[in-house]
């Protein structure tokens, strides 16, 4: 099996690409300083092995902790509980067993939906978290009639951690998590300062994965396992937030991202927003499109007409430790196949993936650099310092690393 390594060692003198960030630079656990701890089913009356809606009694449970002085634990075990639109308040910290299993609850009307909320309906939340107890804890969305579903939403919490749920998906629309913005009293607001970690999804849309940012400030994103789409999406395209020029991701770090059978590893894509740094130490994917996307900023149309300028990402941020084994049955779009050697272009399938947008075909490369264009951050280019890439196996593209000169003409004899 062919093994390609990249080092630019000549960028490697900073200090800075040394990644030393503790989860307590970004989140500050209270759940051992709460007022009271209580239990679901005992305290609540919850029956966890019927199939009726559970919100109302997680709800008021939430509501009763956050009254207090110090806030509340509510510990959910073992059983299967169904849940939608639980709104997360201040002080509280959810505890799931490990053999749990949550499932989401339609809305009344085909509308977008989701499980656990913080801070979407404009309420400053903080304090909070959502965690496992010895492991992971399910949420499974694999079946549901509505696929526009999303497991956490948030867009004004601070302080918070978000840890060790495994989610068994389908193909569902949006991401698990998702971070966004809100408009609270004319002020654009977003969350920060929290951690990410232990999480997981399986068989993820290529458009969509474990977690997309659109809009966040001081979070570690650690330990996350992706099974299609991309497992870490840095990505700021809400229509929206272009246009009102808010949002974007800040001080972001990750370490120990990992995808198989999907689109990417981490994307980083700024459209026409102007973010922060980003540091990401350690991707690894198997049969993925690619390990690492770093996608130029850009304008549609309508946004030119509003004269705005292509967005970027720092030009301090860093990626290192990456490792990409080659595999023919991934997620890539048509838009990518561009980048697909000559040789390997009979390898793309004709019959597309179940989420009807990529097709079956070979890892393009272990990182698609596009954003490379010596940090001219006008037409959306900027630097991001890159250092030990592995591509493993890849049998046609040469290269660890492309960019845009790497695109494929015709292939015609």
């Amino acid at each position: 099996m062919k093994k390609l390594i990249v080092t630019l060692g000549a960028l490697l003198v900073s200090a800075s690409f040394t990644f030393a960030q503790k989860e307590s630079d970004f989140y500050q656990d209270k759940i051992g300083q709460v007022s009271k701890t209580v239990d679901l089913v005992k305290d609540y009356k919850v029956n966890n092995k019927d199939d009726r809606d559970d919100s109302a009694q997680l709800q008021k449970a939430i509501d009763d902790m956050t009254a207090l002085k110090k806030g509340g634990r509510i510990n959910i075990t073992a059983g299967k509980y169904y849940f939608g639109s639980i709104e997360v308040k201040s002080n509280v910290h959810i505890v799931i067993s490990k053999d749990a299993v949550i499932y989401p609850t339609l809305p009344e009307k085909n509308k977008n939906y989701g499980v656990f909320d913080f801070g979407t309906k404009g309420n400053y939340v903080e304090n909070v978290s959502v965690r496992g107890d010895k492991g992971q804890y399910k949420v499974d969305v694999s079946k549901v009639v509505n696929k526009n579903v999303r497991v956490f939403s948030m867009t004004n919490a601070h302080n918070f951690l978000i840890a060790d749920m495994n989610c068994i998906d389908d193909n569902t629309k949006f991401s698990s998590i998702t971070m966004g913005y809100s408009k609270v009293n004319g002020k654009y607001v977003m969350s920060d300062n929290g951690v990410v970690k232990n999480c997981r999804i399986e068989k993820a849309h290529y458009g969509y994965g474990l977690v997309q940012s659109q809009a966040l400030k001081n979070v570690f994103f650690k330990d996350l396992w992706g099974d299609g789409g991309v497992t870490l999406r840095l990505e700021t395209g809400l229509k929206k937030m272009n246009n009102a020029q808010t949002g974007g991701n800040h001080d972001i770090y990750a370490k120990n991202i990992y995808c198989q059978n999907g689109n990417a590893g981490v994307m980083i894509s700024p459209h026409a927003i102007r973010n922060g740094h980003v540091e990401v130490d350690g991707v690894e994917t198997v049969n993925t499109g690619f390990a690492l996307r770093i996608d130029k900023g850009y304008t549609n149309k309508e946004q030119k007409k509003l004269k705005l300028q292509p967005g970027y990402y720092a030009n301090t941020s860093i990626v290192k430790n990456v490792k990409a084994t080659y595999g023919e049955n991934a997620q890539v779009k048509p838009k990518h196949f561009k980048y697909i050697t000559c040789d390997a272009k009979p390898l793309i399938h004709s019959n597309a993936h179940p989420d009807g947008e990529s097709y079956p075909a070979p890892a393009v490369a272990a990182i698609l650099y596009r954003a490379d264009g010596n940090a001219d951050n006008a037409n959306g280019y900027y630097n991001v310092k890159i250092s030990n890439v592995e591509a493993i196996g890849f049998p046609h593209q040469k290269k660890a690393i492309i960019n845009e000169s790497d695109e494929v003409g015709s292939c015609e004899q």
